[in-house]
């Protein structure tokens, strides 16, 4: 037995909202790794593409599967569907499947942090999910992703997530001298929390590349103190390193648009955007909530830009700490 775990986030660029990393974990029961094409071994249930005649799910890059604003459709209809009915598969059987049923639940679950004291999280409700799906639907969707897992000897063990909030990660970008090192510290959290949950099992864990980096083998080191650390390889395409500990070997390795080679990498992907996107509909419906006819922002440089000043009188008048709404790097 070994664990196949892949790594991807949402949010690094924007203005506002949070950063989010997602990290899904697979036990598989033959040689698999993360280098084989999961998409083929589980195509009876999985496809890339977002409207499938199949009926399949999708899963794929965030970006590819999330709508286009103003669409007719919920833009968040595809990765919904494949983040729940992925959570939901986890049960043995049918009966066991459990799709959370709201945001307030989906963060207990995958969440490493407690609940954040911010206004836009205090003062509006959290979301009720499914957004755009029946929990019926879900469930016929989580039972053929169960069922193709099972005959693809791959079983999803869990996804966990930390979502970095803008005053934490203009504090832990200051200290470093780097909004990289968010990335960074939110990864080695989440990698040294899959090793100490499986201390005795080989793990094999892929990461898309954090910007244009090419060396993590210190920040390994850093965050694994007992683990020999060795460079396997570092190109411009990817950089594998194996860490070597009295009770097991870890192999991680970044890469390139790891999302589209690597299926636990597209779901992680999926995962955090999803989750992002709750959380930055808390924050619209605050401000909203005092400025009706607000349009809601995604929180992109531009359009945040835009967002921050029509909120400004707001900002004073409501009490929000500027450090706690917007981003500094």
């Amino acid at each position: 037995m070994r664990i196949v775990a892949g790594m991807d986030e949402a949010g690094y660029g924007p203005l506002l909202g949070p950063l989010v990393v997602c990290c899904w974990a697979f036990q598989v029961h033959d040689d698999a790794n993360a280098n084989d094409d999961w998409w083929q071994r589980l195509s009876g249930a999985v496809c890339r593409r977002p409207n499938d005649h199949k009926g399949r799910i999708a899963i794929d890059d965030s970006k590819t599967l999330k709508g286009a604003k103003g669409s007719a459709a919920h833009p968040l209809r595809h990765l919904e569907r494949g983040v729940l009915a992925a959570l939901g598969s986890m049960g043995s059987s049918t009966n066991e499947m459990i799709i959370p049923d709201g945001e307030a639940a989906l963060l207990n679950q995958l969440s490493m942090d407690g609940p954040v004291d911010l206004p836009w999280y205090e003062q509006t409700d959290p979301v009720q999910l499914p957004l755009c799906h029946t929990r019926d639907d879900l469930a016929l969707a989580a039972n053929r992703l169960r069922r193709a897992f099972d005959h693809a000897g791959v079983h999803p063990i869990g996804c966990r997530a930390v979502l970095v909030e803008p005053k934490d990660l203009n504090r832990i970008a200051h200290a470093a001298g780097s909004k990289g090192a968010v990335n960074g510290w939110a990864a080695m959290r989440l990698a040294s929390r899959l090793r100490a949950t499986y201390p005795d099992v080989p793990i094999d864990l892929a990461c898309d590349r954090h910007g244009g980096r090419m060396h993590y083998r210190e920040e390994l080191a850093r965050a694994f103190p007992d683990a020999v650390v060795r460079v396997m390889d570092e190109t411009e395409r990817a950089s594998e390193y194996e860490l070597r500990e009295t009770r097991g070997s870890m192999r991680v390795h970044f890469e390139t648009e790891a999302d589209a080679r690597h299926l636990p990498v597209a779901l992680a992907s999926m995962t955090a955007k999803y989750l992002r996107e709750l959380r930055m509909a808390r924050l619209n419906a605050f401000f909203a909530h005092h400025m009706p006819g607000l349009a809601p922002t995604a929180g992109y440089v531009q359009d945040g830009r835009r967002f921050l000043a029509q909120i400004e009188p707001l900002i004073a008048s409501t009490g929000v700490a500027r450090e706690c709404l917007v981003r500094a790097v």
